[in-house]
């Protein structure tokens, strides 16, 4: 077992929720092309939004984090609202940048994304980019959390999946296009490193290894 280095304390447990955007309008949305991060909730949506706030009861948060995209931040206000916190935008956790104006082919560029990290349409951003800014702002949060305790994170379906992959590289194009909307999953840092302890369609992944 690794233990901190001598004269460090050791970091509390920090339990980060990290939930996938509720329903939106699909991409590439006639009047939505060139606006992806304005893309808003839909009515199921919304009604999503206010259940997770209510599945989201038990647990004490200690802050809330969010993308700065429109669907993100409306996925996670009811929770901020019932509990008077203010929700805390970082940039970081965006979407990743298929191509600067989604078109009917935006699909393809997500495909061979998944089959090669390092492509990217023009002006766009690389899987492998998205996952290093992915993981990064994990580690921001550690550090802004010390002593531990839980927050809320809402970002991005393909963002999200390429984080996991970095704990579990089974985790491909197949289970990007199955997770729901809302999702919810759950990474621990024990003070040392991160782990998944489970979440959408996650478990059923790891049970297979």
């Amino acid at each position: 077992m690794q233990v901190p280095p001598p004269g460090l304390d050791r970091l509390g447990r920090l339990d980060v929720i990290l939930v996938r955007h509720a329903r939106a309008l699909p991409p590439g949305s006639p009047g939505w092309e060139e606006r992806d991060s304005d893309r808003p909730l839909t009515e199921e949506g919304l009604r999503n939004a206010a259940e997770l706030a209510i599945e989201l009861e038990p647990y004490v948060l200690y802050a809330i984090y969010s993308s700065p995209y429109t669907r993100a931040l409306q996925t996670v206000e009811p929770t901020a609202r019932i509990r008077a916190m203010r929700v805390n935008q970082l940039a970081d956790l965006r979407e990743r940048l298929l191509a600067p104006v989604l078109d009917a082919g935006w699909q393809e560029h997500v495909r061979r994304s998944w089959e090669d990290p390092d492509y990217a349409a023009p002006g766009g951003e690389t899987a492998r980019a998205a996952q290093r800014r992915g993981i990064g702002t994990l580690d921001l949060l550690r550090v802004r959390h010390p002593d531990g305790g839980a927050i809320l994170v809402s970002s991005h379906g393909n963002l999200i999946s390429l984080i996991l992959q970095t704990f579990e590289p089974r985790i491909g194009l197949e289970f990007a296009q199955a997770m729901p909307m809302p999702a919810i999953y759950h990474i621990e840092h024990d003070g040392i490193g991160w782990r998944v302890l489970g979440g959408t369609g996650f478990v059923e992944i790891a049970a297979i290894n």
